[in-house]
C-alpha cells in the first residue's frame, strides 16, 4: 500500500505548529499569572518600586506583540485570567496613574524650560491621538462641526498628553475634567509650566456630574472607571455629542477595560468609527459615538 508522504507531512506541520501555540499560550497566561501576583502582594506601586516598574514594562511589552486569534481566545478563556482580570486591571490602572502623577512632579521640579515632545510616552501619544484626530475632523467635516470646536476631555490625569496633543495638533481649546485631587494639581502645575494653563483648563470634578451642554466633542480616557455614567450624563446634558471613548481589544484587554459595544447600542449610542493600534506603539483602540434614535436601538 502506498503512504501519501505528502498528506504527512502537512499534518506533522500542522501538529507541530498547534504545539507551538499551545506553548505561547500557556508561557503568556504564565506570565500573567506572576504579574497579577506580583502586583497583588506589593502596596507600593509607584515608580519608586523597581519590581513593579519592571513588570509592568514586561507585561507592557507582551501585550504588544502579535498573537493569532484563536491564541488570544485561549488566553481570554483561561479561567484564571477570567476570575483575576478586573483585579489585575485595577492594579495596572494603579501603577499607571502613581507612574503619571511622579513623571508630572518631577518634570515641574526641574529649573530647565519643558518642551512638549520631550514628555513621557510622547511618542505614543501621538500615534494614538493623530490616529483620533484625522477621524474626528471626518467626522466634524461630515456633519458641518467647527473642526475647532472646544473639546471635554474625561480622566485627563496628572500628565495630560492627550489634551495637549489636541490642543496642538488639533488647534482647539480643551477643558480637562479630572476627579483626583493629587493629579487634578499635578495637572494644572505642568500646563502651567509649559505655557498652555490658558488653552487648557482643569476642572476638578467626576465626569458623571459635568455638564456637557456646551460641548460637542468629548473625549473619555480608558482609565475612567464610570464610564457607564459619564456617558448617561453625556446623554443627559449634551445635543448631538460627538464622544471618543478609549477601549481596549484582545489580549491588549489584559491592560485596559473592554467595553461592551452591544450595550452602548441598548442605550442608545452606535459606533460612527473607530481606531485600531496596527502597530507595536499603542494599545488601546478608540470607539467614536454618535446618539441614535429610539427605533434604531438594540433590543
Amino acid at each position: 500500500m502506498e503512504v501519501d508522504s505528502t498528506s504527512f507531512v502537512i499534518d506533522t506541520d500542522v501538529e507541530a505548529d498547534n504545539l507551538r501555540r499551545m506553548d505561547i499560550v500557556e508561557a503568556v497566561i504564565a506570565f500573567i499569572r506572576e504579574a497579577n501576583e506580583l502586583l497583588q502582594q506589593e502596596i507600593d506601586l509607584s515608580p519608586a518600586n523597581q519590581r513593579v516598574v519592571d513588570i509592568v514594562s514586561r507585561l507592557s511589552a507582551r501585550l504588544r506583540a502579535g498573537y493569532f486569534p484563536e491564541e488570544i481566545e485561549a488566553i481570554l478563556d483561561n479561567e484564571y485570567i477570567r476570575m483575576n482580570l478586573r483585579s489585575l486591571q485595577h492594579k495596572l490602572s494603579e501603577a499607571e496613574c502613581l507612574a503619571e502623577l511622579d513623571a508630572s512632579r518631577r518634570i515641574c521640579q526641574t529649573n530647565q524650560a519643558v518642551i512638549a515632545d520631550r514628555l513621557p510616552n510622547w511618542n505614543i501619544y501621538m500615534e494614538l491621538v493623530g490616529k483620533e484626530l484625522t477621524i474626528l475632523r471626518q467626522l466634524s467635516l461630515r456633519d458641518g462641526r467647527a473642526d475647532e470646536a472646544p473639546i471635554v476631555f474625561v480622566g485627563s490625569g496628572s500628565l495630560p498628553l492627550s489634551a495637549i496633543i489636541l490642543h496642538l495638533c488639533g488647534n482647539a481649546e480643551v477643558i480637562c475634567v479630572e476627579l483626583d485631587a493629587a493629579a487634578y494639581k499635578a495637572s494644572r502645575a505642568l500646563l502651567k509650566c509649559l505655557g498652555l494653563s490658558n488653552e487648557i483648563t482643569v476642572v476638578m470634578m467626576d465626569g458623571a456630574d459635568f455638564n456637557y451642554s456646551s460641548y460637542k466633542r468629548i473625549f473619555v480616557a480608558s482609565l475612567v472607571q464610570n464610564k457607564e455614567a459619564v456617558l448617561e450624563q453625556i446623554n443627559r446634558t449634551a445635543s448631538e455629542p460627538l464622544v471618543a471613548v478609549r477601549t481596549a481589544e484582545g489580549i491588549k484587554q489584559m491592560m485596559y477595560e473592554s467595553i461592551d459595544e452591544a450595550r452602548l447600542n441598548r442605550q442608545g449610542w452606535t459606533i460612527a468609527a473607530r481606531t485600531r493600534p496596527d502597530d507595536q506603539l499603542v494599545i488601546n483602540s478608540t470607539l467614536f459615538l454618535k446618539r441614535v434614535a429610539c427605533g434604531e436601538r438594540g433590543h
